[in-house]
């Protein structure tokens, strides 16, 4: 006898299951009757042949019963409200995600609590600070007054905090802790690695602050080291960085020093004057400070933007991760730890010279939302986002406060197998990594169960679908780089976050739509292609846990919280159908409520992490160099961002059959060309506050007599029409290009950063002598230099020759009065040198070795032992050395009696609002030692 289900199949053909445009086969009830039965239970999953047979004929025996016509329901808006209904719900979850991301602790303006008389840490306290350091001293470079004036403000201040302890003291009667200071100026060299590039340093000169609060001799064996630094780099007052970090510190030492002296152990305080010059202060405190050997831990404190929380992206200890917990705003994942690691993010910090010099563990904790600010005019108090320095200092004075209250800081350990992660801001999560590895473990065996007991169905056919979709969405938006090159507007995402989103999202989403659609089996129901596709989606991130937790990827948590998430999904789907079918049928379908189920959690926080990730990756496009592929780069992040938002979308792509999502695809593409073609017309990649970084020096060759003004670039955006041209006319000179790859050593004195640039040159000879109220410089046929008086010089002394092992000796000797920032470099064989921090290349190479001195620092020596022909086998030696004016005053060193022509201050004037500068002069020549 024929079963009713089989008469359903044979009869009605769910109006939803057609593959293509024909309309749907339906025979004795209307189709809007068949719509309304599968209707009436909200979850249900359209098109399935095998729903039980008593729930499907109640319902349309229901239907047929009512003779009532729905006129009202169609397919377009079943669709549509469906689609909307969970897509609403995922929007949803980003729009709270978002908010949570973004928010910040109130400020605090008052170094007590006005009720309790509590010390509190203040915000208000924190930018005093910062403003006096960016407004009233400024750009704080190495080896210029400011950076003189800079230490001289840190130690009265310092020393006020010092008394004021000593009489609160006295005072209270309470044991208040030791409160010590020293002053270093330290000489030294060590070798930096930067991006395939090495270059040598040399530094003397280099001072460093240092504050100890301790309870005495007991506390001092053990100390934990919190770090910033106070001086800035080219082109930048550094609020953010680092002013923030050192007005963090203070307050810190301000509550701190008030307080009971610390029970187990000591905190130590630098304020290290030379980070940005390659890190050297830092390196000379842990190589040569007095307390360098009671270290055992630090946490570095750090700035590359100037709003949103700090992150912690570095840490290689159980136990200082573990501290971490103890802050009251945690932010950090090992997944930026990880990332860090890859060398992708263009950028170092104090922390590597603890950690290689040191031997020490600890947390690199930075600002890093709004990076467009870092390292330009632009970081400024003003520009620092409210709530920013209490989060930072509440999260250090708790980290501070609990290494010196509880921690055991006797017996630190490296290690990179530990899993971390905060949740949504408001707890932190650490794991041993064999913790990880049972969890999971129990994960992977869950997972299997569901295979195992039916409640999962993956396939083969499946599985492929889904890596060619998360394949299609990585690379299928480059095709959107090819259209916005051709229309001649890259970029076009850079001022914009969101922006990104826009251009590459729908692209990439119809190519992971493309695959399921081509995968999609008309011989099964929508409801089994998309339990196939869901259960596949288990397998693949089942792998991809097997596979990162066999390499040892912390990271690899991620990929349990995927696998969880589907599993307890898949499982949610087998009871409810279970109860939807009675017991005994084999469950086909997904239900409609078991995607708001996989999609709660990792939709939530991956929201939370790609926003990070935005916020992090598109800002560091506009410094990462002209040749790096940065369209390529953001539409490859922006469809990885769209694939983890929602790998569930994938599956519920199938459930209205395959001439539905057909039409979804297309009208992503449609969207897509939209998006690209609006954005070309109205958007520009740069504005006010989203500046394009131009590199400007004004070069003086001492050799060729040329007086030469270079302007380069940082990315590949527009910059010869909207910039150059302007300055060709303004100087009256014609640009010629020249390439960082044929000209490398044209940069040098920002070394190994040139690799990034690449230039446009002009003359401004012709200009100097045209604007000069001097008749000589005006008249004379003599190059420029030759007026230019006090140059930087190298000499040798002490030269020798040994035939017999064919090495030739001498002292090279750099005298550079009112000159900073000298750049030496050589081509040659060395033996032997007297940088005591590496040994020279045992192999004929190029070197390059930068000095920077603390001011007043005017020359340095060096001993070289290298392979010669003879005595008279010469090094030919370049030298540059920068001036020491400029940098935010606009002035400019001028030519003797020449009056009012000083190139650098008429370019810092002309800046248009959507650039940024990094600006220099320097003087250039070579020498035969």
């Amino acid at each position: 006898m024929e079963t009713l289900n089989a008469i359903k199949q044979r009869h009605f053909k769910n109006p939803f299951d057609n593959d293509e445009n024909e309309l749907p086969r339906v025979s004795l009830f209307s189709a809007e009757t068949l719509v309304d039965a599968a209707i009436r239970s909200p979850f249900a999953s359209y098109g399935d042949s095998n729903r039980g047979e008593d729930s499907d004929y109640s319902a349309i025996a229901s239907s047929i019963g009512s003779k009532k016509r729905h006129s009202s329901f169609s397919k377009p808006k079943i669709v549509l409200s469906t689609w909307g209904l969970f897509l609403g719900f995922l929007v949803l979850l980003a729009t709270i995600v978002f908010q949570i991301h973004y928010t910040l602790p109130t400020p605090v303006y008052e170094g007590r609590d006005p009720v309790s008389g509590q010390l509190q840490f203040s915000e208000e306290n924190v930018r005093q600070v910062v403003r006096h350091m960016t407004q009233d001293i400024g750009y704080r470079i190495v080896g210029t007054e400011q950076e003189l004036e800079t230490k001289d403000y840190l130690i009265k201040e310092l020393s006020s905090l010092q008394e004021h302890a000593k009489l609160e003291s006295l005072r209270s009667g309470l044991r208040l802790p030791n409160f010590d200071m020293w002053v270093q100026v330290g000489d030294g060299s060590h070798r930096f690695d930067f991006m395939s590039k090495v270059v040598m340093k040399m530094y003397t000169n280099m001072t460093n602050i240092i504050v100890r609060l301790s309870c005495g001799p007991e506390c001092d064996e053990n100390s934990i080291l919190l770090n910033a630094h106070y001086d800035t780099t080219l082109g930048s007052p550094g609020a953010a960085d680092d002013a923030l970090g050192c007005g963090v510190m203070m307050e810190i030492i301000r509550i701190m020093s008030l307080r009971p002296a610390p029970k187990k152990n000591s905190v130590v305080f630098l304020f290290n004057g030379g980070e940005e010059s390659l890190q050297d202060a830092s390196h000379s405190f842990i190589t040569g400070h007095e307390l360098k050997d009671k270290i055992r831990a630090v946490v570095n404190l750090e700035a590359c933007g100037t709003s949103g929380p700090e992150v912690l992206f570095q840490a290689n200890s159980r136990e200082m991760i573990d501290a971490y917990r103890m802050v009251p705003y945690p932010h950090g994942t090992v997944l930026a730890n990880d990332l860090f690691a890859t060398g992708l993010i263009l950028s170092d910090t104090d922390f590597r010279q603890f950690v290689d010099h040191g031997n020490l563990t600890g947390l690199d904790m930075a600002v890093y939302k709004n990076s467009y600010l870092y390292h330009t005019h632009l970081d400024l108090d003003e520009f620092m986002e409210e709530g920013l320095p209490q989060h930072m200092g509440e999260n250090a004075l708790a980290l501070a406060t609990y290494l010196t209250e509880e921690a055991d800081l006797s017996n630190l350990e490296k290690t990179s197998s530990v899993v971390f992660f905060d949740v949504f801001g408001q707890f932190f999560v650490s794991y041993s990594w064999t913790a990880a590895i049972f969890s999971h473990i129990v994960i992977a065996g869950l997972a299997l169960s569901t295979i195992v007991t039916k409640a999962s169905r993956p396939t083969l056919h499946g599985t492929i679908s889904i890596l060619l979709s998360f394949v299609a969405a990585l690379l299928l938006p480059n095709l959107s780089v090819v259209l916005l090159q051709a229309l001649g507007t890259p970029m076009q995402w850079f001022s914009h976050e969101w922006l990104s989103m826009l251009l590459f999202g729908p692209i990439a989403l119809a190519g992971m739509f493309g695959f399921q659609y081509l995968f999609h089996r008309k011989s099964s129901s929508t409801g089994a292609n998309e339990l196939s596709a869901l259960s596949s989606l288990q397998v693949v991130f089942m792998l991809a846990l097997g596979v990162s937790s066999y390499v040892g990827l912390a990271s690899s948590y991620v990929f349990a919280l995927f696998t969880l998430s589907i599993t307890f999904a898949l499982i949610f789907n087998h009871k409810m159908a279970a109860l939807a079918l009675g017991h005994g049928s084999e469950v086909t379908h997904v239900e409609y409520s078991t995607y708001f189920i996989v999609s709660l959690l990792p939709t939530s926080y991956f929201s939370f992490v790609c926003f990070s990730l935005l916020d992090m990756f598109i800002p560091l496009t506009g410094r990462i160099g002209v040749d790096a592929p940065v369209d390529n780069i953001v539409a490859v992040m922006s469809g990885f961002v769209t694939f983890v938002f929602c790998p569930p979308l994938l599956a519920f792509s199938h459930r209205f059959g395959r001439a539905i999502l057909k039409r979804i695809i297309l009208s992503l593409v449609v969207i897509h060309l939209i998006s690209i073609l609006i954005s070309s017309a109205v958007m520009y990649p740069y504005d006010e506050l989203h500046p394009k970084r131009v590199f400007i020096q004004h070069l003086r060759n001492m050799t060729s007599g040329e007086s030469l003004l270079y302007l380069a670039h940082a990315d590949p955006g527009p910059f010869y029409e909207p910039y150059v041209a302007n300055v060709e006319a303004m100087f009256n000179s014609e640009a010629k290009f020249r390439s960082a790859s044929t000209n490398p050593s044209d940069w040098n004195s920002i070394y190994p950063f040139n690799q990034f640039l690449e230039s446009y040159v002009l003359d401004t000879t012709q200009y100097i002598r045209r604007e000069t109220t001097n008749k000589t410089i005006s008249e004379s046929p003599e190059p420029l230099t030759n007026l230019i008086r006090g140059a930087p010089k190298l000499i040798a002394e002490n030269v020798s020759y040994d035939p017999n092992t064919g090495l030739r000796r001498l002292t090279i000797l750099c005298t550079h009065p009112e000159y900073i920032w000298t750049v030496v470099s050589f081509d040659t064989h060395l033996a032997s040198w007297s940088l005591g921090s590496s040994d020279p290349f045992p192999y004929p190479t190029h070197y390059v070795i930068r000095h920077v001195g603390g001011h007043v620092s005017d020359g340095w020596r060096i001993d070289l032992e290298h392979y010669a022909k003879g005595v008279d086998d010469k090094l030919r030696v370049e030298l540059n050395a920068m001036e020491t004016e400029g940098f935010g005053r606009d002035t400019e060193r001028e030519l003797e009696g020449s009056g009012e022509i000083g190139v650098m201050r008429k370019i810092v004037k002309a800046r248009p609002i959507w650039t940024t500068l990094t600006y220099f002069s320097i003087l250039t020549d070579a020498f035969e030692l």
